[in-house]
């Protein structure tokens, strides 16, 4: 049948039309993606705008932490009441930028079950805890022993294997592993003989299991404190140094004053390591203990290394957002702390 030329003309329409179709709905599904990669690059670029925020946040926590260090006016002992290691009002979601950081860390409490009973806002003492550097055969058997769950046995050879890791030597402890041990292993690695510098590094001594430093890692330094503060010091790096718990439970309840919180202005300071004496009536025992530390010249008052665990937050759509830096520092006389560890999540 022939067309028309009218019947001609719609039909040419018509094709038209449906190629317009074609091509606004091909438009429209180029307009749809494009749209939805352009929102997806504007998340992203949000995402990386809101990742440098907080890295800034917590950037300023660290520095502000850093200045109260300095501003120290109690430079002959360092102690948990000063604005350093607790101000809430400094620390504690600190409002800036749109954001907001907070710096803080669990504080021991009266025995190993409520270690991390109360929360502090400021910067840790570093020589709170046992330096694993330095620490002497015996104080490493108990801090294994008493803290890491070891039998006495294992803990006196994991100890001497310690000692073998970190002298410089090649001699062999009674019990203790050299390069012999460790080049002998499927995977072999060398014995160091020399100092640990990340406390992860006692995982290739021998003897150290992922259990037991799981136990001992928030007691243990590697920063070359030497000395421990008894003004800063948890239950669990007093019990390490050898003393009862029952006097370690007598200290922290002496330290934390009246009102039994430790970093508030009622806690009493020790001035310097004998004063431990002060606390109360002791039997002869833990006289005896107090005395023996005192004169290994293992305590101190004062403080020079600081960890300070800064977190830099942003609140979107009801949900919290963060990002960690973690700084181990020197203070020095000088206005420039010295940068020990820095560690970013």
């Amino acid at each position: 049948m022939l067309l028309t030329g009218k019947t001609k003309a719609y039909s040419t329409r018509a094709s038209i039309l449906i190629i317009v179709l074609w091509i606004l709905a091909f438009l429209t599904m180029l307009v749809v993606n494009l749209g939805s990669m352009v929102r997806s690059q504007l998340q992203f670029a949000r995402h990386l705008q809101d990742r440098m925020k907080m890295y800034y946040l917590a950037r300023a926590g660290i520095e502000r932490a850093i200045v109260e260090l300095y501003e120290d006016e109690s430079p002959s002992c360092d102690t948990l009441n000063e604005t350093w290691a607790n101000n809430g009002e400094f620390f504690d979601s600190f409002q800036l930028g749109g954001g907001f950081f907070t710096v803080s860390y669990p504080s021991g409490g009266k025995d190993q079950e409520d270690e991390d009973a109360f929360v502090l806002y400021g910067a840790m003492d570093e020589s709170a805890r046992i330096d694993i550097n330095s620490a002497q055969e015996d104080i490493i058997v108990n801090l294994l022993e008493r803290v890491g769950g070891m039998d006495k046995e294992d803990a006196i050879d994991t100890a001497r294997c310690i000692a073998d890791w970190r002298d410089k030597d090649v001699a062999l402890s009674v019990g203790g592993a050299e390069n012999d041990y460790y080049q002998g292993l499927s995977s072999p690695y060398e014995c160091k003989n020399g100092k640990f510098q990340v406390a992860e590094e006692l995982l290739l001594v021998k003897g150290m299991s992922e259990e037991v430093f799981s136990r001992i890692k928030d007691v243990i330094t590697v920063y070359d404190t030497e000395k421990v503060n008894i003004n800063t010091a948890g239950f669990k790096c007093l019990y390490a140094l050898g003393l009862e718990s029952g006097l370690c439970e007598d200290i922290i309840e002496y330290r934390n004053g009246g009102d039994g919180v430790p970093g508030t202005e009622d806690d009493p300071v020790f001035n310097s390591p004998s004063e431990l004496m002060n606390i109360g009536s002791l039997f002869t025992e833990e006289a005896t203990q107090i005395n023996t530390l005192v004169s290994r010249n293992i305590l101190t008052v004062r403080s020079d290394t600081f960890r300070i665990l800064s977190l830099g937050q942003m609140k979107d759509d009801g949900a919290t957002r963060s990002r960690q830096i973690v700084c181990v520092l020197k203070r020095q006389n000088t206005k420039d702390p010295k940068i020990l560890y820095w560690h970013e999540n």
